[in-house]
């Protein structure tokens, strides 16, 4: 049922369908219930051919086609989809996962320091700041959504087996990057934010409302601390350990 709220961003319908799912065909292939969604760029299609992983789906998108790969450890099997910036494509990959059968989602990708973190530190997010507009299509409006304590844990065990160390930290999830002003950022850290991304809050409430255990592996790149910005190198050279540390998450969830 549709109820108004006092901005159209804030009007929310609980009605599971839409009008594009009930016309779409369902998935050709029918996926493993845990998925790796990193938003990576092209190391996802790099390490599935490092690893020899099968191709078993795709993605299509208006500009660009995700192919959704197969992991296996023993009996075990997971898919690996390459996911894009930003809240609102990123869940239109995460519909199509769920409707194919995944019921435990994993994401990874970087994230903006606002605490005086170290490039390539992770961080495991508890919950986001919903400062973006698709988890609102998802869930009434609130402050903050939260992410799956199980697949926090999985990933806290993960992180430790390596010898790393996973900080649970609260998020800002915005959409907007280059309106991240200066008081903007001290007040989400004022809020309790300690890094800024943009899909935690959306990919968290789309899981709620899709009945999907959702969890996030993140790894510092800029910072934006003390109101002075810096690009570093964007954290690229953590791509590769951060995406084999989500596979493992998958499959230890």
């Amino acid at each position: 049922m549709l109820k108004r709220g006092r901005f159209p961003i804030l009007d929310h319908d609980d009605d599971p369908g839409d009008v594009i799912g009930a016309m779409a065909p369902p998935p050709a292939t029918r996926l493993p219930e845990r998925a790796v969604l990193g938003i990576l760029g092209p190391k996802v299609g790099q390490y599935a051919a490092a690893n020899q992983l099968e191709q078993i789906g795709t993605m299509d998108m208006v500009t660009v086609s995700y192919p959704i790969y197969k992991a296996r450890r023993g009996s075990q099997q997971i898919a690996v989809v390459e996911a894009p910036v930003g809240a609102p494509a990123a869940v239109m990959v995460a519909e199509y996962l769920a409707s194919a059968g995944v019921r435990v989602a994993i994401a990874v990708g970087s994230c903006g320091a606002l605490q005086p973190f170290g490039e390539g530190e992770f961080l495991i997010p508890v919950r986001a700041l919903r400062d973006e507009g698709t988890s609102y299509h998802y869930l009434p409006a609130s402050e903050w959504v939260g992410t799956d304590m199980g697949v926090r844990r999985a990933a806290a065990r993960v992180l430790a087996s390596h010898g790393l160390v996973g900080r649970e930290v609260n998020v800002w999830t915005t959409d907007a990057f280059h309106r991240e002003t200066r008081e903007l950022v001290a007040d989400r850290v004022g809020r309790g934010c300690a890094a800024v991304e943009m899909e935690c809050a959306a990919w968290a409430a789309w899981a709620k409302f899709r009945g999907v255990r959702f969890g996030q592996l993140l790894f510092t790149a800029d910072s934006l601390t003390q109101g002075h910005y810096e690009f570093r190198n964007f954290g690229r050279d953590h791509h590769q350990a951060a995406l084999e540390l989500a596979v493992e998450i998958a499959f230890e969830v």
